[in-house]
């Protein structure tokens, strides 16, 4: 039979990527709770009109990158390519914004999907952490969001990167700059990209942020937002700004910087990474203010912010900055030779007080001569290793060997939790 491999664009995730995956997530939620954020679990599939109306009909998700199919019921479903939306539409749904003190706070972990071609940092089923707050109330809320942020990057000790930010309007506001965008634009058009050209009429936002447009003289020269926000929009900006320089939070305003799905108003932020192991898929957190989700999906109008963070993005930016080996080792391997079966349980009952104690221990009860059980105990590069032999059982004692100073010393099965911390740092 041949071999069947997994569809392009997807991984395996195991061993020590699988640990990182672990980490961030823990750190992730742990942090999330410090902030009051609540875990939610929305669905993987949702019914297409809800990203294609949300999202909007001519951002590069809706016509590039669902999937998409009709279920047997004939309903056009989608593979979630994010998931503010999801968690704005469960909130809707089931009346939480009238049922709980404002902001609600919720974090979300799982898979996200588009159809992207495939490269280092970008795969067509990838996750993501993020978090909504919804219903806020003032610029220090938003800013929470920043921090945050920063707080889950310290913590994973990533500290190469950058953060850059904007502030994009209202969609009223927006919707002048567009028009002056797309006047503008129309002089350029020979100069544009394919792609550019399709956004021009409909979202020429986009071209300011395009890969190969966004740095051409007349794209970075292009009008900008602030000569068209309200004087209300203007001091929302700058309560920001002197926020975020009162925490002493390093950051650079890009004034292309517009994010790629049109719920976005006022505050955007990227984290972007400068590992080289990133180019072109750099940002490893992204998100912004938006407004009107809420009411599109039933309820009224809410102030809200959120963020989301590409895991396996998160992963290369960790391992870029802190190299480590692969192999971080066990805590005891408990090596046994020559035993009976009675000795056996013995040193059974012996690893799983161990375990009982959170010491992460392997053995194999299969190997009894002693040579062979140092080369196999080796390949799991333990902290300790713990020979039980004969002598040992009958003297009630255990031969403790530190791999990190080579010393060897016997101590007393009866206290050898007591001994243990001595090597553990845990006294």
């Amino acid at each position: 039979m041949s071999k069947i491999a997994k569809p392009r664009g997807t991984y395996d995730l195991f061993g020590k990527e699988m640990d990182d995956f672990n980490k961030i997530s823990e750190v992730s939620r742990q942090t999330s709770k410090l902030y009051n954020f609540n875990e939610i679990v929305t669905p993987i599939f949702e019914h297409k009109e809800l990203f294609v109306r949300n999202i909007g009909e001519n951002s590069d998700i809706v016509t590039k990158e669902f999937y998409d199919f009709f279920d047997k019921g004939n309903r056009e479903i989608v593979l979630r390519p994010e998931n503010t939306i999801g968690v704005i539409r469960s909130v809707v749904e089931n009346k939480l914004l009238h049922k709980n003190p404002l902001p609600l706070k919720y974090f979300y972990i799982g898979p996200m999907f588009r159809y992207e071609r495939p490269q280092s940092g970008r795969n067509r089923q990838f996750n993501q952490f993020g978090i909504e707050s919804i219903g806020i109330k003032n610029e220090y809320e938003q800013v929470e969001t920043i921090v945050m942020a920063q707080m889950i990057l310290n913590s994973l000790h990533v500290k190469n990167y950058e953060l850059n930010i904007n502030y994009i309007g209202s969609l009223e506001t927006r919707e002048k700059w567009i028009n002056d965008l797309k006047k503008y634009f129309e002089q350029y058009k020979d100069d544009l990209t394919e792609d550019s050209l399709a956004r021009l009429e409909k979202n020429p936002l986009r071209i300011l942020d395009d890969k190969v447009d966004g740095k051409k003289d007349f794209v970075i020269n292009s009008p900008k937002v602030d000569k068209y926000l309200t004087d209300k929009e203007k001091n929302e900006w700058k309560n920001i700004l002197d926020i975020l320089k009162s925490l002493n939070i390093k950051f650079k305003v890009d004034e292309t910087l517009v994010r790629g799905l049109d719920y976005y108003d006022g505050f955007v932020f990227e984290f972007v990474s400068l590992s080289k192991k990133l180019l072109g898929q750099s940002t490893i957190i992204g998100g912004g203010k938006y407004t009107n989700l809420t009411k599109e999906l039933g309820d009224d109008n809410y102030d809200c912010i959120g963020f989301a963070m590409g895991i396996e993005r998160m992963i290369i930016a960790m391992n870029d900055e802190n190299p480590e080996d692969d192999n971080k080792g066990i805590d005891i391997y408990l090596l046994t030779c020559k035993l009976d079966e009675k000795d056996k349980i013995k040193a059974f009952q012996i690893m799983q007080l161990l375990r009982e104690n959170n010491y992460k221990v392997l053995s194999n009860f299969n190997l009894d001569k002693m040579d062979k059980g140092f080369k196999y105990a080796e390949k799991f590069n333990p902290n300790l290793i713990l020979i039980l032999g004969k002598n040992e059982i009958d003297n009630n004692e255990i031969t403790v060997k530190c791999q990190r100073t080579k010393t060897e010393s016997k101590i007393s099965i009866n206290n050898l939790l007591n001994e243990l911390k001595k090597y553990f740092g845990k006294e």
